[in-house]
């Protein structure tokens, strides 16, 4: 319960994942987020071995959002896909995203960075304690969302974490 807590995105993206029962069919807009990055790329990326990824919940069938949950040892590897209708609806969201971290850091023991280069636009934030890092870009009509909660996290290289992002967005 720590986690739900600490990271609302997260937090929802877990439970969503969690009370699904199986894989539901969601409409076409909706990305497959467990194709976005293999247990293979995750664990290049963490240097462990990670299981799951083999389910992608939608909680609602008219979403345009979908949700993949990996494990890495204690640490829960979330990624969410978001398939606005257009760009500009996705620049929206993704502001959105940005303020909401933002008034975090002032709230919690975070600090939200800017990163350029990646898609259009992203952002990646990280708790002081380094028990969660996240990182949110803005493709297009595509808005990507993954975070590393737990043990392990903060100690995952930023640049690995930047890679990472780089090639989801060309999915």
């Amino acid at each position: 319960m720590l986690v739900i807590n600490r990271s609302r995105r997260v937090a929802i993206s877990m439970m969503v994942l969690i009370q699904g029962s199986g894989v539901l069919a969601a409409q076409a807009a909706a990305p497959n987020a467990c194709s976005f990055v293999t247990p293979a790329g995750w664990a290049a990326v963490v240097s462990r071995r990670v299981i799951g990824g083999t389910m992608s919940v939608v909680n609602d069938p008219a979403s345009t959002a979908s949700s993949c949950l990996h494990q890495a040892g204690a640490m829960l590897i979330t990624l969410q896909v978001d398939q606005r209708a257009t760009a500009a609806a996705a620049q929206k969201e993704y502001a959105e995203q940005l303020d909401n971290s933002r008034s975090r850091d002032e709230r919690q023991s975070q600090h939200t960075t800017v990163e350029s280069g990646i898609g259009d636009r992203a952002f990646s934030s990280a708790f002081s304690d380094g028990s969660e890092v996240e990182f949110t870009a803005v493709q297009e009509s595509r808005i990507v969302t993954f975070g590393l909660v737990g043990a392990g996290a903060a100690a995952v290289p930023h640049d690995r974490l930047r890679g990472l992002m780089q090639s989801a967005l060309t999915h």
